[in-house]
C-alpha cells in the first residue's frame, strides 16, 4: 500500500488519486468513452483527472477542443494489500498498438495456383474466379499513433453530477470554493472564464479515510 503522496495533485495525502461516483448521469446516458489513446506525452492518468476527448487527432490530451472529461478507470488490483489509491492508469504497464484489425491500407496477397482443366465461377462464391491466380485483397491493421499505449475510459458530465474525490491540486478545500480543470487535467481553483466548473459542496473523506471533498457541477 502507498505509505507516499504519488499524485500530482497537492489534496492527496498518500497513493493516487481516487473517485467514489455518487451521481454521475454518463452511467445512465451512456456518454462514456474509451476509444482513443492516451497522448504518448502523457505517462499517468489518474482516476479525477480531466482531459480532452480530441477526436480529430485521435488523441485524449489535454489540448484539444471541446469539453473536459472526467477520467475514470476500471481500478485493477494484483494484491490483497492494495487499496484503491495504489491504483492510476501508468503508461509502463500498458502495451496496446492495434487500434482497429481492419482499418489500416489495402494488402493484396497474390497465391500462384495452378489449375487444371477448366475452372468454372460460381455464382454462389463470392470470392470464386475463373482467373487461375488467386488474388486476395484484405485491410491491415490500423495501428495506434507511435507512441501510444494506454486507452483511457472517459466520462462526459453534466450540470447536477456529483462526486466524490481528493483529486485536487489545492493543498487546503472549503466548503463553496469553486473548482476547474487545469492544463494538466487537475481541479483547482476556478477563473472567472472558467467553461466548467465544480463547486465544493461537502468537505468529507474516502473510504480509506484520507480527506476528500464532494463536488457538483454547477457550470
Amino acid at each position: 500500500m502507498a505509505k507516499t503522496r504519488l499524485s500530482g495533485a497537492a489534496f492527496v495525502e498518500h497513493g493516487y488519486g481516487q473517485v467514489e461516483p455518487n451521481h454521475l448521469s454518463a452511467q445512465r446516458t451512456g456518454q462514456i468513452y474509451a476509444q482513443l489513446p492516451a497522448d504518448p506525452d502523457i505517462a499517468v492518468l489518474e482516476n479525477g483527472q480531466f482531459v480532452k476527448y480530441d477526436y480529430k487527432e485521435g488523441l485524449v490530451n489535454f489540448t484539444g477542443k471541446g469539453e473536459w472529461m472526467l477520467v475514470l478507470n476500471e481500478v485493477k488490483l494484483y494484491r490483497d494489500y492494495q487499496g484503491y489509491d495504489d491504483f492510476a492508469m501508468k503508461k509502463e504497464d500498458y502495451a496496446a498498438s492495434v487500434y482497429s484489425p481492419i482499418d489500416g491500407a489495402n494488402v493484396t496477397n497474390v497465391n500462384a495456383v495452378n489449375y487444371q482443366g477448366v475452372v468454372t465461377a460460381d455464382a454462389f462464391e463470392p470470392d470464386s474466379t475463373t482467373n487461375p491466380y488467386v488474388v486476395a485483397s484484405f485491410k491491415a491493421p490500423k495501428m495506434m499513433p507511435t507512441g501510444t499505449k494506454m486507452v483511457p475510459r472517459v466520462f462526459k458530465t453534466n450540470v447536477g453530477d456529483i462526486f466524490t474525490t481528493n483529486t485536487v491540486n489545492k493543498a487546503t478545500l472549503a466548503v463553496g470554493e469553486e473548482l476547474a480543470p487545469g492544463a494538466d487535467g487537475y481541479l483547482t481553483t476556478a477563473d472567472k472564464d472558467a467553461e466548467m466548473v465544480w463547486q465544493v459542496v461537502k468537505v468529507y473523506t474516502l473510504p480509506d479515510r484520507q480527506k476528500a471533498v464532494k463536488i457538483m457541477r454547477i457550470k
